[in-house]
């Protein structure tokens, strides 16, 4: 039997996005046959291109205008889900305008891509083909659609990871057709267990198996601990973007100036600029304060395995299960983070502190200041346990080689 997969990825291997994937397409070996399809392609973004470990074909398919996708919206009025899910909304109570428009964005789009996909495989012989989604939203409805175009029975599974699970995150609470994916697809395996129990609650009875399978990532050998606590580093790594509440991590900062401390925080945004002027402006002459913007994900994990960092901090409003946290626990970093999402399933008091989603910010002063003030046994203990933590959960060679084992496996099954 020859094993296919079909990989619906977010730009990926283009551009700086979906950098986990980076390490899991490693592991595509398990199939003898792989295709990428790198969805959403910006122009900008098309111009780099990360080298593959595996021998998978890439189809691009590029991000059209607005005015595109408007245009193409009116070839969905065919699509019979459309009006079933305009009629689950109504009678849910929450149809609405901003609803209707994005049902058809995400309609025009998945019809679209799901063509140009088509197109690039039509010669190719699609049995005993995996069809899998990284994300869960448009994404696996490409998938649908292609297996009803194409009249196979291949298997649809689908990653979740933070955003595309919880609907609440998006402006207008809604994520389209999430019943009738979860309907059609074999499996989606969030990436936490808190994930998990949402789908499950929220969703109630589907055909789906629910199912979690952890990300992971490579093991760069622990670093030894820092030689001393002062200056107190402190490392941070997100988007710079409201969710992340990076203006806490300065307002706790700014109640401490009785430590010395370096903070840098990897990441860009929006909100750089504004962050940017509130450190300089509310930081003592005690705390250093730097903002080194988006940094590869190859050269962030060489800094860590190369530089005193003594402890994480992520004090974002919601989170699916932080693979930013994950990476640091591997070179044992201690980590500080807010209770949201999955990331309990990541923190806890072995390993570091895990506050209360509405942490205050004395509280996540109170919390760094503990780290600064620990002795030497004690803080080893804690880097010990963010250690352990992550191997005995997280790493990214028993993870994901037995995630593509469990995908290689359904169609064996078939």
């Amino acid at each position: 039997m020859v094993k296919k997969l079909l990989v619906l990825a977010n730009e990926f291997p283009y551009g700086a996005w979906e950098p986990y994937m980076e390490t899991e397409e490693g592991y595509y070996s398990a199939f003898d046959k792989v295709w990428i399809a790198s969805l959403q392609l910006r122009k900008e973004h098309a111009k780099t291109k990360r080298e593959l470990k595996s021998d998978a074909a890439v189809i691009p398919v590029p991000y059209m205008s607005r005015l595109f996708y408007f245009a193409n919206s009116f070839s969905v009025l065919g699509d019979r889900e459309l009006y079933r899910e305009i009629s689950e909304l109504k009678k849910s109570g929450r149809l609405s305008l901003a609803r209707i428009v994005d049902l058809f964005v995400f309609l025009s789009r998945a019809h679209h891509e799901a063509r140009v996909i088509d197109r690039a495989l039509r010669d190719e012989d699609k049995d005993n083909l995996l069809l899998y989604s990284y994300r869960f939203e448009f994404q696996p409805y490409i998938a649908v659609l292609l297996k009803k175009k194409w009249r196979k029975s291949p298997y649809i599974v689908s990653r979740a990871h933070g955003y595309d699970i919880y609907e609440g995150q998006h402006a207008n609470d809604y994520i389209p057709l999430r019943k009738v994916i979860l309907d059609n697809i074999d499996y989606v395996f969030p990436c936490s267990e808190h994930g998990a129990r949402y789908i499950e609650e929220k969703y109630g009875d589907v055909k789906a198996n629910v199912e979690c399978r952890y990300l992971g990532t490579v093991d760069h050998r622990e670093r030894l601990a820092p030689s001393g606590m002062n200056p107190l580093k402190i490392v941070s790594c997100s988007n710079v973007v409201k969710v992340k509440r990076l203006e806490k991590i300065v307002n706790a900062l700014s109640l401490m100036d009785d430590v010395e401390i370096e903070w840098t925080h990897y990441g860009d945004g929006p909100l750089l600029a504004e962050v940017r002027r509130m450190a300089a402006e509310k930081l003592g002459k005690n705390i250093r304060a730097n903002f080194p913007g988006s940094v590869a994900n190859t050269e962030l994990l060489k800094i860590y395995g190369s530089t005193d960092c003594h402890i994480f901090l992520n004090v974002s409003l919601s989170e699916g299960l932080p693979v930013s946290i994950m990476e640091a626990m591997s070179f044992g970093i201690p980590c500080i983070a807010t209770d949201v999402g999955g990331t309990r399933e990541l923190v806890n008091d072995e390993n570091g502190y895990l506050l209360e989603a509405d942490a205050d910010d004395a509280k996540i002063a109170d919390a760094v200041r503990c780290v600064s003030q620990m002795g030497i046994d004690e803080y080893q203990a804690l880097r010990e346990g963010a250690r352990k933590s992550w191997n005995n959960k997280f790493n990214a060679e028993i993870n994901y080689s037995e995630f593509l084992e469990l995908l290689s496996g359904l169609l064996t099954g078939m």
